[in-house]
């Protein structure tokens, strides 16, 4: 995920508006944007430290002249972990993120301007990290225990963006950004698969961990035990795989005034194409005296494919005023191919897809204050390369409606969804507790209905004396619910009996979400207080009251942060996360119980010139 230390705004868009970014068009789309050159010679330094041994760096320079334009930033990010490991070692991370812009442009007074942009970043991160949880008896004792069998779980990865951008602007009515990208990225996945055999799964021994067979390999797993025999050999198995991204968009806008009316109509095209190489083999360790030892025994390869993808998409998206109404409406269409070489088992697998995505919205400016909003799109998720045991794309048809509110120092905002699912897609990770040979298949859960309301609530008053106090509040409900009984080897929607009933609740998708926020602001500081919930959410799809070893636990999050302008350009700032350090159960997937990060003091300084 991007470092959001780069990152200087989000654009979110929902419902039709979510046609123009595909090909997924479902959840909607957000834009990351990062700093763009600045204007005048700019640049700022930013320091952070805090418990765990976290530290950040960041550091951004830019300057523009009339013709040209240039921006220099990187981040460092390092922490020795909040988990602790059977035996001692690092469970945290070290990251590093840096990007380079450089523009040329033409004359600002041109009747015809342009600019030319390219955009170079890399990245990389070595993480300690492990999928492995606890048994619930061992998170309750303690929550931020790692096990020793996670000793060599270890995520490294490296990044590569390549980006030249071309932007045309003919007057007022017409302009047009060409945009040429690659991106690389490769990653080499070290992690705790199982047990060297076929009769027990890893999820089989959290489920029932006190039976007299799956307490031997709890307490191998602890490092309290050593490997006495083969099932008790540990696998580790090695996910390395290489990926790139590379094409050509266009996108261009045009301002006509037809009759009376004014449109904004946007048309993008590109070209799209896309491969991943997938290595993946597993290796034998045994566990002696707490340490994981090489059983040396030879390397299986369990995978050793390549999958690719080749697509063209086209949309047109076009806004318009009538009086007090706001009309829009537009389509996009994507062509995909996609291939799959598997070297294991000598096959080569073609799909193609061809899919129309139309969406249309409405807004009615009822009064200066209050308006009404409704929209419906089509909403699609391309199959993966390879699927051809039966799995369908994903589709459903979306539907929003509500209002929004402003007026003066208050906003406003309820807006309702219905999310009809002809077919929800559910994908095999092993992150969704997937064993290695199930990993990237997909799976059908037919029909389901997602509905739900979002809201938002805001104001912020003043006082005399200069001091602001921001008020906001956001909470969604959601209600998800499977249509049809069908049978799944998806344990996320099958479960322990493979099989999913209608009226069976969506797994990981909590009911109740919200945020409350509160701030108290003056000339040189500002203090601000963040409670966030998150309903409980099953760990399978099922209906009815569930025992606690089958959900997540409920999490209520409180954080403080507060800064000071201690000079023109300085501000000293600090940050309390999760101040009444809650350990809650987050997620059970995909072995055992995870907790959320504990509670964390952190202090910094940013100074800007």
């Amino acid at each position: 995920f991007p470092t959001f230390d780069r990152i200087t705004s989000v654009e979110v868009f929902k419902g039709p508006a979510s046609i123009k970014y595909g090909p997924y068009t479902v959840g909607g789309a957000i834009n990351l944007v990062t700093r763009p050159i600045p204007v005048d010679s700019s640049g700022g330094i930013d320091l952070e430290v805090g418990q765990e041994d976290f530290g950040k760096l960041y550091g951004h320079y830019g300057n523009s002249t009339e013709r040209f334009g240039m921006l220099v930033e990187g981040v460092h990010l390092e922490s020795s972990g909040f988990k602790d490991l059977d035996g001692g070692g690092d469970t945290g991370f070290d990251k590093n993120d840096a990007t380079v812009k450089a523009r040329v442009n033409s004359d600002p007074g041109d009747p015809v301007y342009q600019e030319l942009e390219l955009k170079l970043g890399y990245a990389d991160e070595v993480s300690n990290e492990s999928y492995l949880g606890l048994i619930d008896a061992d998170f309750e004792a303690t929550p931020y225990r790692r096990y020793a069998a996670s000793q060599l779980d270890r995520f490294e990865w490296d990044r590569q963006q390549y980006q030249l951008s071309h932007y045309i602007n003919w007057g007022a009515n017409y302009d047009l950004t060409t945009t040429v990208y690659r991106h690389d990225f490769e990653r080499v996945w070290g992690k705790l698969n199982g047990f060297e055999t076929d009769d027990l799964t890893l999820n089989d021994i959290f489920a029932d961990p006190d039976s007299a067979i799956n307490s031997i390999f709890v307490d191998v797993l602890r490092g309290e035990r050593d490997s006495l025999s083969d099932p008790e050999t540990l696998v580790i198995g090695t996910n390395d795989r290489e990926y790139y991204s590379q094409g050509v968009q266009l996108a261009g806008n045009w301002w006509p005034t037809l009759g009376r009316v004014e449109h904004n109509v946007e048309l993008g095209l590109r070209y799209h194409e896309d491969q991943i190489v997938r290595r993946h083999t597993e290796d034998g360790f045994l566990m002696q005296s707490g340490r994981l030892v090489s059983d040396q025994g030879d390397t299986d390869i369990t995978a050793d494919e390549t999958g690719s993808a080749e697509a063209i998409a086209v949309y047109v998206h076009d806004e318009f005023t009538l009086g007090k109404f706001t009309l829009s409406g537009g389509a996009r269409t994507e062509l995909i191919d996609t291939k799959l070489v598997d070297r294991l088992s000598g096959t080569t697998t073609d799909n193609s897809t061809n899919v129309l995505l139309p969406g249309a919205g409405v807004f009615y400016q009822m009064t200066p204050s209050f308006g009404l909003l409704a929209g419906v799109h089509k909403g699609f998720a391309p199959n993966a390369p390879g699927e051809s045991d039966g799995a369908d794309p994903e589709e459903s048809i979306n539907y929003e409606a509500g209002f929004r509110f402003t007026h003066d120092a208050w906003r406003a905002e309820v807006i309702g969804f219905y999310n009809d699912y002809s077919n929800l897609l559910g994908r095999c990770t092993f992150s969704s507790g997937c064993d290695e040979a199930q990993l990237d298949d997909e799976f059908n859960g037919g029909e389901a209905d997602i509905v739900g309301a979002e809201t938002s609530f805001g104001y912020e008053f003043s006082v005399d004396n200069g001091l602001h106090f921001p008020v906001s509040l956001v909470y969604t409900y959601t209600d998800a619910e499977f249509q049809n009984t069908f049978a799944s080897d998806f344990s996320q929607f099958g479960g322990d009996d493979g099989v999913v009933v209608a009226g069976d609740k969506l797994p990981y998708l909590p009911a109740h979400q919200a945020t409350l926020r509160l701030g108290v602001n003056g000339s040189t500081w500002e203090v601000n207080f963040s409670a966030k919930y998150t309903g409980e959410m099953r760990d399978s799809a099922s209906q009815g009251d569930v025992d606690d070893v089958n959900q997540t636990d409920p999490q209520a999050i409180v954080d403080l942060a507060g800064s000071y302008n201690v000079t023109e350009n300085g501000q000293v700032y600090i940050g309390a996360l999760n101040v009444f350090d809650e350990a809650d159960i987050v997620s059970r997937r995909p072995f055992g119980a995870r907790p959320g990060r504990p509670r964390q003091f952190t202090i910094g300084y940013k100074y800007e010139f």
